[in-house]
């Protein structure tokens, strides 16, 4: 078939995908969930695009059943209302160095507030944090272990692995996304991070930017993570998600 010379360049251009948020919400949510409002007004005006949100009440689920806290229940059961949220337990592995069963033990808490019987404060998937990035049989063979359980307890559960770094490529096996990078923007913009992910992994990656100065501009940087297909990324302006600003998530949620 003829394809004219004109539109050939067209063709050359590569397509961009849609990028998700993944919002590690460790801030408290207050009263009634009063210090979410902000963040619950950005979803509910983002229809189209897909937040990852991470809970944290306590590096953990902070407790052996249901949440008791109602601040929480609040806060998780109106996050679960909207459609385009993905909500992620945090659970700590301390780079392979806490025991599988204080691992497992946190993710069948999670499963279990699905049951919980007068709010939906059920968890779609888990955010296994401070994973190792050897590159050993042993440390492969854990975090495939952890991420079946996670997958056995919470039905269609979607798994985050978080080194922080680069990982081996084998560990992108047993799991459905790997933060590569959790550093300061001016690490992100020295190091050239986005060159160093193997392109069959962009999807499948994501990053996590921390101590962002006021004011930056950030729809940029997303254009092109966008553009080389980077599956998530998150702008955070101190180094633990503890302090908020509305109007960076607004921006991120707009490029996005």
């Amino acid at each position: 078939m003829y394809i004219p010379t004109l539109l050939t360049p067209l063709l050359l251009l590569p397509l961009s995908t849609a990028i998700d948020i993944l919002l590690p919400l460790y801030l408290y949510p207050g009263e009634s969930a009063t210090a979410w409002s902000s963040i619950f007004t950005t979803i509910s005006t983002h229809s189209t695009v897909q937040f990852q949100i991470v809970i944290n009440p306590n590096s953990g689920p902070g407790t052996t059943s249901f949440l008791t806290d109602q601040n929480l229940i609040t806060g998780i059961s109106k996050l679960n209302s909207f459609t385009n949220v993905h909500t992620l337990g945090y659970v700590l592995t301390g780079y392979g160095k806490r025991d599988n069963a204080a691992v497992n033990a946190d993710v069948d808490v999670y499963a279990k507030w699905s049951r919980y019987p007068d709010a939906d404060i059920h968890i779609e998937g888990i955010y296994f944090d401070e994973v190792s990035n050897d590159n050993t049989t042993e440390n492969f063979d854990r975090m495939e272990i952890l991420s079946k359980h996670a997958r056995n307890s919470i039905s269609d559960a979607s798994v985050v692995f978080n080194p922080g770094y680069r990982a081996p490529e084998q560990l992108f096996e047993f799991c459905d996304m790997m933060v590569e990078f959790e550093h300061p923007l001016a690490d992100y913009q020295a190091e050239g991070i986005l060159e160093q992910i193997p392109g069959e992994f962009m999807s499948k990656s994501a990053v996590q930017i921390i101590e962002t100065p006021e004011g930056t501009e950030v729809g940029g940087m997303m254009a092109e993570m966008e553009q080389k297909g980077l599956g998530a990324v998150f702008f955070g302006v101190d180094c633990c998600y503890k302090v908020w600003d509305g109007k960076l998530l607004e921006m991120m949620a707009d490029a996005a």
